[in-house]
């Protein structure tokens, strides 16, 4: 996996493109629209760009790579205003929080969200528009701007976490790994390319087990990419809580092929 040092994000609305620039099964080794970009047709079917850090198959579901796009619960790493290199960082009105955070690349948070989770400032998201790397402005630290103003001034007490890009860095969703399903891919894609991925409405996609119509599907907890059955036929209620669903079967389903499914991931 890696970060792509040429996606770009935007904020704007409404994010969507003219259906003449639209190409179903475009491979881009650049990108060509912001990162999310949304297509919806006549027929309901919505699509989305999306920058791809694993080469993947087509009519695979596709997830975020957690471990490089986001970050979990972290607390005392924030920098207070008094103490940041500019003093406004983490005020309100301003859009730069100042953290201690190691490893971080340029930008690697870049069209993620920033939530903030308990003490000071809680309960807000932040869209993240980029970061520098550790090491700026000061030796461990890295400078986070945001797109939107901060609400309530955070302190070293915040604790916060990070949601990468929806559709930045994505790679074959795996239940209990990377299971915030983006979409399914519409075309073969290769590491570090740019292209559509499907959302909404249906559309074709890699089967684990066996599928009547209607039945209500998630993501497998065995095959990369492929929908199975709601908790995988199993009785266990650990099956339904650790697999995220996708949509229902329009057609029935056989083991390691594809069936039409209604897809219902982001409308």
């Amino acid at each position: 996996m890696a970060i792509s040092s040429s996606a770009y994000h935007t904020n704007a609305s409404p994010g969507e493109i003219q259906l003449a620039k639209f190409n179903i099964f475009a491979s881009d080794t650049t990108p060509k629209f912001a990162i999310g970009t949304r297509v919806s047709l006549a027929d309901g079917r919505v699509f989305r760009y999306a920058h791809f850090g694993a080469a993947v198959n087509n009519a695979l579901l596709v997830a975020q790579d957690i471990s490089e796009t986001g970050l979990g619960n972290t607390d005392n790493v924030m920098i207070a205003p008094a103490s940041a290199a500019t003093t406004t960082d983490g005020t309100v009105g301003s859009r730069f929080i100042q953290i201690t955070l190691a490893s971080i690349t340029a930008n690697q948070f870049a069209g993620g969200y920033l939530h903030t989770q308990d003490a000071t400032g809680e309960g807000y998201t932040y869209r993240i528009k980029g970061n520098t790397a550790t090491g700026s402005p000061v030796s461990g630290d890295i400078r986070l701007e945001l797109y939107d103003p901060i609400e309530i001034a955070i302190d070293a007490t915040t604790d916060f976490a990070i949601v990468g890009s929806m559709w930045s860095n994505v790679e074959g969703a795996t239940a209990a790994t990377d299971t915030i399903i983006c979409g399914v891919t519409t075309a073969v894609q290769a590491l570090d390319d740019f292209g559509w991925v499907q959302t909404w409405g249906p559309g074709t996609v890699l089967v684990d087990g066996t599928l009547a119509i209607g039945d209500v599907l998630a993501l497998s907890d065995g095959v990369t990419g492929a929908v199975h059955l709601l908790g995988g036929g199993g009785t266990d209620v650990a099956d339904v809580n650790t697999e995220p669903l996708v949509g229902y079967a329009m057609h029935i389903g056989t083991n390691t092929e594809h069936t039409a499914v209604f897809l219902q991931i982001s409308p």
